[in-house]
């Protein structure tokens, strides 16, 4: 199978595991993370191509080796250089909430070791889809959707993997979504996501493009399926950063972490981390999640 490998610049600083661990993403399909972080193997949809990727750690960046079935064009390696700098959040300007956090002892080793570049997916499609799967149900439960679509949907690598079907490949009836995808009440809100994306009504563009943040969070809760939590989550992957997107889980961290029985209200969280304007809700989950990038 012809390969190519390039070469990646990484921000400093960068871990490579930091970045991918952020949240839960490394742990859905089409990616697999080595246990030991020392490579991340995913796939890459070209057109309607899946192509393997696989990412390693190097003393100078990034080294990323893609397969495919056909040879890959100047092209096609410059769009899959693009998507994976994408996913990492390789080109985010990050300066000035490190500076915040340098001022708040809590939160200095995200400053130290460059936090905050928190994984997501090669297309704002395929984030949508993963968040609605994440709405009213355990992790386990979202994770079990996310194979089931892309089992059945998903178009199959030289690897013998599948990548996350593009819209086109989505469009399917309700029922598929409820008894094959298994993603009960979700299904109308993922039949009209996938169709709004693969008539073109909806494109990666307009949640990507430089727009305030109000436009785009009335942009995202206009999405049937989507409350001010998915909808939080989905600002945060698109780097706005102001929205605390709490959930349960949320809640119970922070009372966990303030030593309570109950966790404080969401009006007490709000005024918490206020300071950290216009990063808020970045702050609040490096604070949350900060216990699993501890070392060892």
């Amino acid at each position: 199978m012809p390969t190519r490998t390039l070469r990646l610049a990484t921000p400093q600083p960068f871990e490579f595991g930091l970045c991918l661990r952020g949240h839960g993403w490394y742990d859905l399909p089409p990616h697999r993370l080595d246990a030991g972080d020392r490579a991340f193997a995913t796939v890459l949809v070209l057109g309607t191509d899946a192509v393997d990727a696989e990412l390693r750690p190097t003393a100078t960046g990034l080294s990323l080796r893609l397969t495919a079935h056909r040879p890959l064009s100047s092209e096609d390696t410059a769009k899959a250089q693009a998507m994976v700098r994408h996913m990492l959040r390789l080109d985010d300007d990050l300066g000035a909430f490190h500076g915040l956090c340098r001022n708040e002892p809590s939160l200095q080793w995200a400053a130290q070791r460059g936090a905050g570049r928190l994984l997501r997916s090669a297309r704002v499609f395929e984030d949508l889809v993963k968040l609605l799967f994440t709405t009213n149900t355990t992790w386990a439960g979202t994770r079990a959707m996310a194979l089931k679509l892309v089992e059945h949907c998903g178009p199959v690598a030289p690897s013998g993997a599948r990548g996350f079907p593009v819209p086109s490949q989505c469009r399917k009836p309700a029922a598929f979504w409820r008894d094959t995808v298994r993603c009960g009440y979700r299904a109308e809100a993922a039949v009209q996501l996938v169709e709004a994306f693969a008539t073109g009504v909806l494109t990666d563009a307009m949640f990507t493009v430089p727009q305030p943040s109000a436009e785009l969070w009335q942009r995202l809760v206009g999405l049937r399926g989507f409350g001010p939590y998915a909808a939080g989550q989905a600002m945060r992957l698109l780097g706005h950063y102001e929205h605390l997107a709490l959930d349960s889980w949320c809640r119970a961290r922070l009372a966990e972490l303030d030593g309570r029985n109950r966790p404080p209200s969401d009006r007490a969280v709000a005024r918490r981390y206020a300071r950290f304007a216009p990063y808020q809700g970045l702050a609040l989950w490096l604070h949350l999640t900060a216990a699993w990038h501890e070392p060892g």
